[in-house]
């Protein structure tokens, strides 16, 4: 299988990892399938994307290849915004909080600095990053963590799964996603 990072916004400013460069990566892996992580049909069928699907999708070679395998992102953000409501009149979560903002916004910072090429994002450096951010996140709040992170990235593999995937399959998902497929897609079988 092939895991391949999306970066957002940050498509436009990493020139080596643009989105002409990240459909040109795509393409030299020849995928049998893409399995896009971040939307549903429901959210293509609504125009609810960004830049690189457009290229994505317009590329004769991989438009009848993609799959949406996203789940309702609007359910965990009010479960996430529900979490944060219940513990914001707690010291201790309001510190614990602030610290991950820090976190979240050096992170990103160092990355965007990192990020040359699309070796560079999809790196193990890129995945032991986020892996790092998230166990620690895990650490803070874990019934947070399981709720608005692992359940719904296990929702989107239970997606992917039921069409099945094959060794030239491809998980096209965010950065900070990656390390989570590669870590559950390996382990999982």
């Amino acid at each position: 299988m092939f895991f391949v990072a999306t970066i957002g916004k940050a498509h436009e400013k990493i020139e080596g990892y643009s989105y002409n460069a990240m459909l040109r990566y795509i393409l030299s892996m020849n995928p049998s399938r893409i399995y896009v992580t971040y939307l549903t049909h429901y959210d293509y069928d609504h125009g609810l994307y960004g830049e690189e699907i457009k290229k994505l999708m317009s590329e004769e070679l991989l438009a009848d290849k993609v799959s949406f395998r996203g789940v309702d992102e609007k359910k965990y953000r009010d479960l996430y915004q529900k979490y944060v409501e219940e513990n914001r009149s707690s010291p201790e979560f309001v510190i614990k909080f602030n610290v991950l903002d820090i976190m979240n916004t050096t992170l990103n910072s160092y990355l965007e600095g990192y990020w040359k090429d699309p070796g560079t994002v999809n790196s193990e450096v890129t995945d032991s990053l986020f892996r790092a951010k998230h166990k620690l996140t895990y650490a803070m709040f874990p019934d947070l963590e399981v709720l608005t992170w692992e359940n719904k990235h296990r929702e989107i593999m239970e997606n992917i799964e039921m069409t099945g995937v094959t060794p030239n399959t491809m998980i096209l998902c965010p950065a900070e996603s990656r390390y989570w497929f590669i870590d559950h897609f390996s382990t999982h079988k």
